[in-house]
């Protein structure tokens, strides 16, 4: 892997607190030296602390409701392998008909991304590399060109064709340590600069036999903002949607103010990290934690880097503020994987907003991060 920066010094106008976690510290870092990839799950990021911000919006809609203007409605499913929820606020019957469309487009989306659907575009469009290119939906092909944006940006931290590594590591399985001679072979095939995007003929093609996508760590975020403009679309005056990690609002938060957003702590489920407040947007967060496996006492987890073939290191969990679904989350696996000095400098370069926690419990913000994010009691 070409273009990859080397960390330098602390940037200025940054935010940086010691985090104590429980497991932080030296012999955690070693842990996570190695840990798998790919895949769709990708979770992080909690409505203000889930059961908090659920009974904050639900006593909102419900003096929303009784007042006849506005309606709230929720649909929660599994889509891409992760969980789903879709809140809306809309006029009368215009709050289901939303949710319903919103619902739909997302199985249309499923359809075109599964990996594990062999009529999908992923399938099909891996399944034909090296060989010819192959049609695909304008979403797909959108999809794809932002992959390739970001994977030139971040020098290739970010790679859509990682499918070879993410299927080496057999996560979807429950997980194994590849061999170093799989590992390798695996690694030889992940290039993003292989894959071929032909806007005119609207086809992909993967350069060479053996390669294969994986749009997990850009699919959702893009998702989000599908569904969030379907939903504006369909008459919402407001609405969160979630797809595990990402985060997509549209409007004010109904009886006003910002919308807030906890954020995961990485090592303890029930609690959380920092809380954000946001005036609508998009957000996203990285973690290690959602999807992990152990063995022989080493614990693997899921962001693999394309450079290394291994699961990338140092990192505990990114989160992104962006001005759209896919660049937070594409943005959001780039800063985990480049580290905290390089994807601190990458997140400040390409203006959006980041708040990283290393695996051994440091918090750094960049200037516009610390301005919407506050930690938790006793997390600084």
């Amino acid at each position: 892997m070409s273009g990859r920066r080397s960390p330098s010094a602390r940037s200025p106008g940054s935010r940086a607190t010691v985090v104590r976690f429980p497991g932080s510290g030296p012999e955690e870092s070693r842990r996570q030296e190695r840990a798998p990839g790919g895949g769709w799950p990708r979770g992080g990021l909690r409505p203000a602390l889930w059961a908090a911000a659920v009974l904050l919006v639900a006593v909102l809609g419900a003096a929303l409701w009784q007042s006849g203007r506005t309606v709230r409605v929720e649909r929660t499913a599994i889509r891409m392998d992760t969980a789903v929820r879709v809140v809306v606020y809309a006029r009368g019957r215009e709050a289901d008909a939303a949710a319903d469309a919103a619902m739909e487009l997302l199985d249309r989306l499923e359809a075109l991304w599964h990996p594990g659907r062999a009529d999908s575009d992923v399938a099909r469009v891996s399944a034909a590399a090296g060989m010819e290119p192959v049609a695909v939906a304008p979403e797909t092909l959108e999809l794809a060109q932002i992959a390739l944006q970001v994977a030139k940006a971040s020098g290739g931290a970010f790679d859509p064709t990682i499918g070879p590594l993410s299927a080496a590591w057999g996560f979807g399985e429950g997980g194994r340590v590849p061999d170093a001679a799989e590992l390798e072979a695996a690694r030889a095939l992940v290039d993003w600069r292989g894959l071929h995007v032909d806007p005119a003929a609207g086809t992909l093609f993967l350069a060479r036999p053996g390669m294969r996508l994986d749009f997990g760590a850009v699919a959702k975020g893009y998702a989000a903002r599908l569904v969030r403009d379907e939903l504006e679309r369909a008459g919402a005056r407001a609405a969160l949607v979630q797809l595990g990690g990402s985060i997509a609002l549209l409007g004010e938060r109904p009886g006003g103010g910002p919308w807030r957003i906890a954020v995961q702590h990485p090592r303890d489920p029930q609690r959380y990290i920092a809380t954000l407040s946001l005036d609508g947007g998009f957000a996203d967060t990285a973690g290690d934690y959602q999807r992990e496996f152990e063995v022989d006492g080493v614990r693997y987890h899921h962001i693999l880097d394309p450079q290394t073939g291994f699961p990338a290191a140092g990192m505990a969990s990114v989160t992104v503020v962006a001005p759209r679904g896919e660049l937070a989350d594409a943005y959001a696996t780039a800063a985990f994987v480049l580290g905290m000095e390089e994807g601190y400098r990458f997140l400040v370069e390409h203006g959006v907003e980041g708040l990283l926690v290393s695996a051994d419990g440091v918090v750094r913000m960049t200037p516009g991060m610390a301005e919407r994010a506050q930690l938790a009691p006793g997390e600084g």
